[in-house]
């Protein structure tokens, strides 16, 4: 195993932490922006798990069967964060007097993105291999729109959430602003290979900044309650 795929099973395990760390925040959290925001984090580890394993599983059947749920989980989950993000701006004052407005518009976006994403990558998936540095998976070939919508969409949500929440706390809360830049660049570039693997640490540090606004907003609540 080289160099990339063990990185890549180590950005797995960082996301798993993460995600142990998500559920923790949700037991003591009940609220439907917590659970959606640990959702896409407790998928997105088998994500990085395939792909650090690809060259070892070798093209074929078999590789390809692991890949579709890769694409599945991402269609339904990763819009979740547009749920979750909304309603952590919500918690430190957006939207005052429309919040039930905010919320119900959240879940339809939610509800969109999940439908455009099965389109554009479960129903219209076509399996190709990727073979560089010593990293091999499969990508989606039969994407009919590239970018995907949904992870635009969704780091958009999240990147006008994050500067909300830095501008309300004055600066002293900036991360999940400085997290959601951190992705779009893998949307705009053709990121295979080494820059692949860079572009996933991206994703890797945004989820760390979603769960670590949402233990920030449950400390500040706390100390204000």
């Amino acid at each position: 195993m080289g160099l990339y795929s063990a990185g890549y099973i180590a950005y797995g395990l960082l996301q798993a932490a993460l995600a142990v760390w998500a559920f923790t925040l949700w037991r003591r959290d009940r609220t439907a922006g917590a659970f959606m925001l640990m959702l896409p984090i407790a998928t997105v580890w088998y994500d990085n798990l395939i792909i650090g394993l690809g060259s070892t599983i070798g093209a074929g059947a078999a590789l390809e069967a692991l890949t579709f749920p890769r694409f599945l989980g991402h269609s339904l989950f990763t819009p979740s964060w547009i749920v979750a993000s909304a309603m952590l701006a919500m918690r430190f004052g957006a939207f005052r007097g429309r919040e039930r407005a905010a919320r119900v518009g959240s879940w339809v976006l939610y509800a969109a993105m999940v439908a455009v994403g099965l389109v554009n990558e479960v129903l219209s998936f076509q399996g190709a291999v990727v073979r560089e540095a010593d990293v091999l998976y499969y990508t989606n070939v039969g994407r009919l729109i590239t970018p995907p919508p949904p992870s635009l969409t969704m780091t958009l949500v999240v990147l006008l959430a994050g500067l909300f929440i830095a501008v309300r706390t004055r600066g002293r809360w900036p991360w999940l602003a400085l997290g959601a830049l951190l992705v779009p660049a893998g949307q705009f570039v053709n990121a295979e290979g080494p820059l692949f693997f860079v572009v996933n640490f991206g994703e890797v540090l945004m989820s760390a900044s979603l769960v670590a606004t949402l233990a920030y907003v449950m400390r500040r609540e706390r100390a204000e309650g």
